[in-house]
């Protein structure tokens, strides 16, 4: 046997080339380009254009995915097996990557060969490509399974067996694959896109419970009985998902019932475990809207898909890349009814696999294209030029008809000018839209596009401060360290004397302006009053932060911000974090018996820390999925090994105390220091039930040597929270 003769023996036996004519297989022979590699070659990295195929003719090839840091192996191919396929339509980038795990012979049939093989045998190679195309839903299945939770270890026999058994469905985006109470027998896994699972309640708006993605598991339990549904499973996105009936699970039972039987065991154990919200880690998918006509939308997804790829491959897709990877000037404007659509499709999830983030840019006007960039995205950017008028175009009108039933987030990005100081405006913009989020962009600024990719990744970094006095000054020194190790504070929120320096860092004071308009804030004090109501009137204090913030509006600051206080007419917490950022730092510096209580809408408002003196929990929710840093000044114990008054205390007597040195000192605090101490008694109890679970870092800098009171040594109490904090973040950040 000739060795032309031997590989086209070796081409027949594989299942894809089975079959066919002599004469094609006499042709591949000769288009085949052997290549040895050795132990650990890298063949391809995923990501990269397909330029070809492989066929194993001797030896051990590793095909893996690379998701979140960790490879996932997808199958260990050997003699015979063909691996590497490609889309027969399209420039086609690799969603895996394969290495040798042996030395290897392969044969290698380039994408230009086969498309020559194409035009010479154009029905034999239909078939071929039929079988490829099977053999690509196949694998994408495949990815699916690898990533599941549900499937983790199964060998490669059960999930060959298991995708056989698999039917595959289409759901198209806001279509329901399950209705609440609805009862299946069916489990389902998602192949690619996004679903919601939400609960009805009366007339209520449905409750988010998740949102799944590629690899997911849905209704486990529904092949070993049948159950009512207790949520809906609503698809946001064009979805493909494949389903399992009891028929098909209890014929792989009896085939595998060890492994079937510990598979179902481990996410029954694993679903009562869970609780609460959680996210998909899928591929996230953007689409890019340009809502003012002089905003360069090539320019913005570019610096945004830089920053991206801080936390994963990200790519953008347009309609002019897809028509030049397909080379056919229309078929980015296809209907979703065209017989081309399923490739589109295809080709479409392959990018998405291959890629952590993908950004859809849509074209300037509403056609097919942007219909289905919008129904790709997960999540839906308006772009606009902060300068221009915030009133409705039609065109963003038409796009928000056509979004009304999507269940993506909405996020405003305001493109600024670079030497702009603060914004201003933005009510406005957010007043005429229902907005998830907004954020604001200096031209060409990287650390503002990546304060936005952090945001759109869960990666956002919050700053919780809490009050404590003049010991707030470490607030200062924490925010210097975090500064000079480079970590980013993308949102920033706190109490009572956290609140003014949050406001400060939102406004983005620098270090010497912030320890300077704190100290004459603090030490200009405020004037006594009757004590009726409190001590002072509070009015030096108003003025002071009207100076500081009069005319600033929250949602006009570059990092997102919020404070808190105690609404004592209603024993509830308030959250403030839009409207007047003065009177949102007022509401929340008003210690109660201190200074009179603020008035909103007839209820009255005082210092937070009565209930919540480090609003972690307030961060958490402003925050999902990101980091959460807590800096807490104040300690559980304090003001100790006072004198004993014998059941009473002298006010007179203390006075002539503290003025005659020759006498022994009477260690007791004075009536600022008790009712300070006291309005964070409350907070201070539930620390660690606040703690546990919510911030990620935790800093307490060491500051009992500080009286509440010490505002002159704010110098000395910034450094001290800068010494500890850069060396507590430094030991955080090489973890």
């Amino acid at each position: 046997m000739t060795q032309n003769q031997a590989l086209q023996s070796l081409l027949n036996k594989n299942i894809l080339l089975r079959g066919v004519d002599k004469s094609l297989l006499a042709e591949l022979s000769k288009s085949l380009q052997m290549r040895v590699v050795q132990i650990n070659d890298v063949l391809y990295h995923q990501g990269e254009k397909s330029d070809g195929l492989y066929l194993i003719s001797s030896g051990e090839i590793q095909v893996f995915t690379q998701r979140d840091n960790e490879q996932i192996t997808l199958s260990e191919a050997s003699d015979n097996h063909l691996f590497g396929e490609f889309l027969l339509a399209g420039d086609c980038i690799r969603t895996t990557g394969a290495c040798s795990k042996k030395k290897s012979v392969l044969y290698f049939l380039s994408i230009e060969d086969f498309h020559t093989l194409n035009s010479k045998f154009p029905d034999q190679m239909a078939l071929i490509g039929s079988r490829i195309t099977n053999r690509l839903s196949w694998n994408e299945t495949n990815l699916a399974l690898r990533l599941s939770k549900l499937f983790i270890g199964m060998n490669d026999d059960i999930v060959r067996a298991l995708i056989n058994e698999l039917k595959i469905t289409s759901i198209p985006a806001n279509q329901y694959l399950i209705q609440q109470n609805q009862i299946s027998q069916e489990l389902f896994i998602v192949i690619h896109g996004r679903l919601q699972k939400r609960q009805q309640s009366n007339a209520e708006p449905p409750k988010i419970i998740s949102i799944i993605g590629r690899g997911e598991a849905i209704c486990e339990q529904n092949v070993i009985g049948e159950y009512s549904s207790d949520s809906e499973i609503l698809a946001i996105r064009d979805s493909l998902v494949a389903s399992l009936n009891r028929t098909s699970f209890e014929k792989l039972l009896l085939k595998y019932p060890l492994e079937i039987n510990q598979t179902l065991v481990k996410s029954i154990i694993q679903q009562s475990k869970d609780s609460g919200y959680h996210k998909a880690h899928s591929a996230e998918t953007f689409a890019v809207i340009p809502i003012s006509a002089d905003v360069i939308l090539s320019d913005f997804s570019s610096l945004l898909a830089t920053q991206l790829n801080e936390h994963g491959p990200s790519s953008i897709i347009d309609s002019a890349q897809v028509e030049q990877s397909f080379n056919d000037s229309k078929i980015a404007q296809i209907t979703f009814t065209d017989e081309r659509n399923d490739t589109i499709l295809q080709w479409l999830s392959a990018q998405e696999n291959a890629q952590r983030h993908v950004i859809y840019n849509i074209d300037k006007h509403l056609n097919n294209w942007t219909h289905r960039c919008l129904r790709q995205a997960d999540h839906l950017i308006f772009v606009a030029k902060a300068e221009n008028s915030p009133l409705i175009s039609d065109f963003e009108q038409n796009i928000l008809n056509s979004t009304l039933s999507t269940c993506a987030k909405k996020t405003l990005v305001l493109l600024h000018e670079e030497d702009i100081q603060v914004p201003s405006g933005t009510s406005q913009w957010l007043s005429l839209r229902s907005i998830d989020m907004h954020h604001h962009i200096r031209a060409g600024n990287p650390s503002d596009y990546g304060r936005v990719a952090r945001f759109l990744t869960g990666n956002a970094i919050g700053l919780v401060l809490g009050g404590g006095g003049a010991r707030g000054f470490a607030h200062i020194g924490v925010i210097r360290a975090l500064q000079e190790l480079n970590i980013p504070i993308d949102l920033v929120g706190g109490n009572s004397m956290g609140a003014i320096i949050a406001a400060e860092c939102a406004m983005q004071w620098d270090y010497d302006t912030m320890i300077t308009k704190t100290k004459q804030l603090c030490i200009e004090g405020d004037e006594f009053t009757l004590p009726i109501v409190s001590l002072f009137s509070g009015r030096k204090i108003t003025q002071s932060l009207k100076n500081f913030f009069a005319d600033v509006s929250i949602e006009d600051l570059w990092h997102r911000f919020y404070s808190v206080s105690c609404n004592i007419s209603r024993a509830t917490i308030m959250t403030h974090k839009n409207g007047s950022l003065f009177s949102a730092v007022l509401n929340s510096n008003t210690p109660p018996g201190l200074f009179p209580p603020q008035v909103d809408n007839g209820d009255l408002l005082v210092d937070g820390a009565l209930l919540n003196n480090v609003p972690v929990d307030v961060m958490r929710k402003y925050n999902d999925g990101g980091i959460v840093i807590a800096v807490d000044v104040n300690s559980k114990e304090d003001l100790l090994n006072n004198t004993e008054n014998e059941g009473g205390m002298n006010g007179w007597k203390l006075l002539f105390n503290k003025l005659n040195p020759m006498v022994e000192t009477i260690r007791y605090p004075n009536m600022i220091e008790i009712l300070t101490r006291a309005s964070m008694i409350g907070s201070l109890a539930k620390r660690k039930e606040m703690m546990d679970g919510l911030a990620d870092i935790y800093l307490q800098p060491p500051l009992k040597n500080f009286s509440i009171r010490a505002y002159k040594q704010g110098d000395k109490i910034a450094l001290q929270g800068y010494k500890y904090a850069i060396k507590e973040l430094t030991k955080w950040k090489n973890q």
